[in-house]
Order: structure tokens, then C-alpha cells, then sequence
């Protein structure tokens, strides 16, 4: 802003510079004539067949015509810098004559006109070259040596005698003030945008308490659900175990069945909100994962009684082989990949659990013939409350947090997780465990 401003200076002293030489000239003009200048400058046009021979033969000796020889090559003169257009031309002539006629530039009076101008705008001062562009006079004073403007040399004249150039300091104050309005806008603003973002910072302040108080709330009393839920199955394991008639005994497998799912879901949705602020405490002991995967498919064919499926169990474990891993955790991610592939396909569905060994690495993979799922949302599955888009006659009540928490689980262990699957082809969920 300040390079414009100063560009903008530049081009009005440049201007008044011009109008100043022009006006300077014209009263050394008249006094040449012996009058006396008039306030306002005046220019009479006139062709050369209404002038008189009288008027003819001055305007010939002050700017001589082709018929007198005296042609000039306005061209030439552009070139050298003397003129720019043909009107200039006219102008270094008249100042040539004066200059025959013994009425140099009078500096004093150009000065003044320049100060009128510009209201005395301007600290500056004028400076008048010879032939051999040595300063020979000058009018004006400088604070420093050093002007913010110094002009190119102008001619007076078409013969070089004589050169004019201004240097100027162009002054800061006026350009503070110009500018005193939108910085004072601009601190308002900021001031403006600092508080705004301090209360917002304040409010997110409060909200971030108020959510984490509720939170801990949540998960502690989500957590205090456990304790009773956990007496209730051992009654009806208890009572299951004592039951003779057939009936009553079925329906204390599928209550037992209901209450464990439930204490799953909520082992789930704990290990799920803790997972960005507390590392999962893993009790590892040796576990026999097949008898979990039993487990597991027990609780299912009561769960999913109404629902005509199959779960199979294969194993290619080798014998004596021992696998250290958390057996509660580990059973809630065997649980949640059948689970998952009961719940996400039609009636008569296959469910294949593989147990296999390479190398050093248990693997465990849930094999199904569901509705399996589109390349497109499989990046998805395992972020926390993702749930994969299905048309309404496919929605099923799931709260995205099962996948999210198996990845978990697997991460901690030191494993992966991984799923391979194609839109009505089924999918296959698999994870590995590092063997100790």
C-alpha cells in the first residue's frame, strides 16, 4: 500500500513539474513583450489567412515555417528525449527563443508556482544544468541528502543547453493518516476475532468437563452393570445344571445365553470408549481356544434358535500347542465375527470357524455365504460406530461398535485383523495371535 501511495506522489509531482515549466514559460514570455503577465493563462488560435502580414512576420521569427527553412524533424527529437509528442516540440522552441532573447529560466518564480500547486505539499528543490548537465543553480532545501524522488533530467530548449530536474520528499504523515481509518478497522477486527475464538475456546472448555464428567459417569455405571450380571449366570447355571424337566431347562440355556450376549456387549462398548485414553490390562494365561470357539457356537445356536443356520468347527490346531492371549477378550472377538455373520444374512446361512497354526502365528478365520460386502465400505469396518449402508429390508440393530472392538482386542495381542469379502458372495473375517 505504502509502494502505491509513493507511486501516486510520484505522479503528481511529475505533473505539476510539467504545468509548472509550462506556466514559468509563458510569464517569461509576456515580460519579453513588455507586459505584465495575466492571473490565468490564456491561448489564442488563430490560421494563418485571418492573421494579418504583421502577425504573420512575428509568428515567423518566434517559430519559423517550412517556407523560412526552418523545418525541425520532430522524430530526431524524440529520439535524444528533447520532446514526446509535436506539442512539446512547439513548447522547446518558444523556450529556446527566450533563451536568445536573454530570458533564462527564472527558478524563484518556477519554485513558487510549484509550491502553490501542491500547497507546499512537498519538501523539495529545483536544479539547473548546463550544456555539460553540471548543476549551476539551484532554489529549494532538502532535510537530507538523500529525496525520496529524484526526476530524469528535463530539457529546456532543443539545443541541450540547459536541464531542470526536482528532487522531492514525499511525506509519511498524510499517508498515515489516509491509512489511520482501516488499521483502526482492522484492530477492531482482530480484536473482534480474538475474543470470539477466546469465548468459543471457553465454551469447548466447559463442554469438554461436562463430557467427561458424563462419560465417566457412563462407564462407570455401565461397568457396575457387570457384577450382578455376572451372579445372574451363575444362578442359571446353577439353576440349569439342577433342572430335570426338558422345557425349563431350554429356556434357562436361552436365558443364560441372553444374559452372556448382554455382558459381551457391554465388555464391548467399555473396551471401545477406553480405547483413546487407557491401554486395554490383558490377563494372559495359556487358553484352550477351541473350547472357546464351542463356547461361542453354543451360545449362538440358543441366541439365534429362531433362525434356521449352521456353524461349523474345524480344527487344524496340532496337538499340545499353547496359546497365550486374555481368554475373555478373546472369546468377545470370536463372538462378535459369528455373531456378525448370523446377523448380516438369510435364513439357512453357513458359518465356518477355522482353527489353524503357521508357523508361530494362531489363526482364526469366520467363514459365511451372508450378504457379504462392497469393496467401497471395507476401509470402514473396523473404525468405532461404522456401520456398513443396506437398504431397508437388510437393517439390523448393531451399534458399530463390535468391529472396532475386535481390532482392538487383536491389536493388543500383537496380532491382525483382516476381512476379504464380495457383495452377495459372503465374507471372511480373520485374525492372528503371535504364539509365545
Amino acid at each position: 500500500m505504502y509502494n502505491h501511495y509513493v507511486d501516486e506522489e510520484t505522479d503528481t509531482i511529475d505533473n505539476i513539474v510539467r504545468i509548472s515549466i509550462d506556466k514559468e514559460r509563458y510569464i517569461r514570455s509576456v515580460y519579453a513583450e513588455g507586459k505584465e503577465p495575466k492571473t490565468q493563462q490564456y491561448l489564442s488560435v488563430r490560421t494563418m489567412d485571418d492573421m494579418t502580414p504583421e502577425e504573420r512576420d512575428s509568428i515567423t521569427r518566434v517559430l519559423p515555417i517550412p517556407e523560412e527553412k526552418s523545418v525541425y524533424n520532430v522524430d530526431e527529437a524524440r529520439k535524444k528525449g528533447v520532446v514526446t509528442t509535436a506539442a512539446d516540440f512547439i513548447s522547446q522552441i518558444m523556450q529556446d527563443r527566450l533563451l536568445e532573447k536573454g530570458f533564462p529560466v527564472q527558478l524563484d518564480t518556477l519554485d513558487s508556482i510549484f509550491i502553490k500547486a501542491t500547497n507546499n505539499k512537498f519538501q523539495h528543490a529545483f536544479l539547473l544544468y548546463n550544456k555539460d548537465k553540471v548543476i549551476f543553480s539551484s532554489v529549494g532545501k532538502l532535510k537530507t541528502s538523500n529525496s525520496d524522488y529524484t526526476s530524469k533530467l528535463i530539457p529546456l530548449g532543443t539545443k541541450g543547453l540547459q536541464y531542470l530536474q526536482i528532487k522531492a520528499d514525499i511525506p509519511l504523515l498524510p499517508f498515515i493518516k489516509n491509512q489511520v481509518w482501516a488499521l483502526l478497522l482492522s484492530v477492531i477486527l482482530m480484536i473482534f476475532v480474538v475474543l470470539c475464538m477466546a469465548y468459543h475456546l471457553i465454551v469447548i472448555r466447559r463442554k469438554d468437563v461436562l463430557l467427561q464428567k458424563r462419560e465417566d459417569t457412563i462407564n462407570g455405571t455401565i461397568h457396575d452393570l457387570k457384577s450382578p450380571l455376572n451372579s445372574v449366570v451363575t444362578t442359571l447355571g446353577w439353576l440349569e445344571s439342577g433342572e430335570a424337566n426338558i422345557a425349563k431347562k431350554r429356556a434357562v440355556e436361552i436365558s443364560q445365553a441372553e444374559v452372556k450376549h448382554l455382558v459381551c456387549n457391554i465388555e464391548s462398548l467399555l473396551v471401545t470408549v477406553r480405547k483413546d485414553r487407557k491401554r486395554l490390562v490383558l490377563k494372559k494365561e495359556d487358553i484352550d481356544i477351541l473350547h472357546l470357539a464351542e463356547i461361542v457356537k453354543s451360545n449362538m445356536d440358543v441366541l439365534y434358535s429362531a433362525k434356521p443356520h449352521s456353524i461349523e468347527i474345524v480344527s487344524e490346531l496340532p496337538e499340545g500347542v499353547k496359546i497365550s492371549a486374555d481368554g475373555m477378550y478373546i472369546e468377545n472377538v470370536i463372538r462378535n465375527l459369528v455373531e456378525n455373520a448370523l446377523k448380516y444374512s438369510d435364513d439357512g446361512v453357513a458359518v465356518k470357524v477355522t482353527l489353524s497354526v503357521t508357523g508361530r502365528i494362531l489363526q482364526v478365520s469366520v467363514q459365511d455365504n451372508g450378504w457379504g460386502i462392497a469393496p467401497a465400505y471395507q476401509k470402514k469396518l473396523f473404525q468405532q460406530f461404522y456401520q456398513v449402508p443396506r437398504g431397508e429390508e437388510r437393517i439390523r440393530k448393531g451399534y458399530g461398535i463390535g468391529l472396532a472392538q475386535s481390532k482392538y482386542i487383536i491389536d493388543e495381542h500383537g496380532g491382525k485383523i483382516a476381512v476379504k469379502s464380495a457383495e452377495g458372495e459372503g465374507s471372511v473375517f480373520a485374525f492372528t495371535i503371535p504364539l509365545v
